[in-house]
């Protein structure tokens, strides 16, 4: 591995910590998000050594798309207070779980391909989400001032997430397309996982249960 990537799972580590530490003090979406945090490193760990060993990190790249997906939404779904979306979260989670093994037989092997027809509608619901998560933090806004609310930075690191994924695959086929060299490539993609995971890290520092049950009354 190197230094980009070991740097990378340095800073997992630390947020993995940091949820780890904080963890009583956490409401609940945050700690199902503490969890995804030491999966992510796992499957970081594991990716070069399927690679080196089976010339493919196909399995690892599919298995993380579903979990990060369900991580993700489950924290969602705690955060919202809409019944509706709630309901629309659980769907959401079940059909993806369906359509996810559909691909993996047919369509997409799930030992040799990444799951692009998975991969983007998720991407497409994480944006939803946060936009709509946005809508609601606006009709019940908190007493506390927006940079200290752990709501504001997990959803912004969401938000930023799905939509650079977009403008990152859209770079990767014009590259690709133009023979251009895929080393800037490398780097913005690890550019966005810095970005989304320190986002995440100080949703986790911002997070505390007993000031979120004192706005709950």
């Amino acid at each position: 591995m190197s230094i980009v990537p070991i740097s990378y799972c340095i800073l997992l580590i630390i947020v993995s910590g940091t949820g780890i530490v904080r963890y009583r003090k956490l409401t609940m979406p945050f700690r199902v998000l503490t969890w995804s945090v030491p999966t992510i490193l796992v499957y970081n760990i594991l990716s070069p050594i399927f690679s080196a060993r089976y010339k493919t990190n196909a399995p690892i790249l599919q298995l993380e798309c579903i979990t990060d997906f369900t991580f993700y939404l489950t924290a969602y779904y705690f955060l919202f207070k809409n019944k509706l979306i709630k309901k629309t979260i659980v769907t959401s989670l079940f059909i993806a779980f369906v359509f996810f093994c559909i691909n993996a037989v047919f369509f997409q092997p799930f030992l040799t391909k990444f799951p692009t027809y998975v991969y983007f509608p998720t991407q497409v619901l994480f944006a939803i989400f946060s936009l709509l998560l946005f809508k609601e933090m606006l009709m019940y806004p908190l007493k506390i001032n927006i940079i200290k609310q752990s709501t504001f930075w997990y959803n912004t690191a969401m938000l930023f997430y799905a939509t650079t994924m977009f403008f990152y695959f859209g770079l990767s086929n014009y590259f690709g397309d133009h023979n251009f060299h895929d080393l800037i490539i490398y780097y913005f993609w690890y550019f966005i996982l810095f970005v989304f995971h320190i986002l995440i890290g100080v949703s986790l520092l911002t997070d505390d249960k007993n000031i979120a049950d004192k706005n709950a009354r």
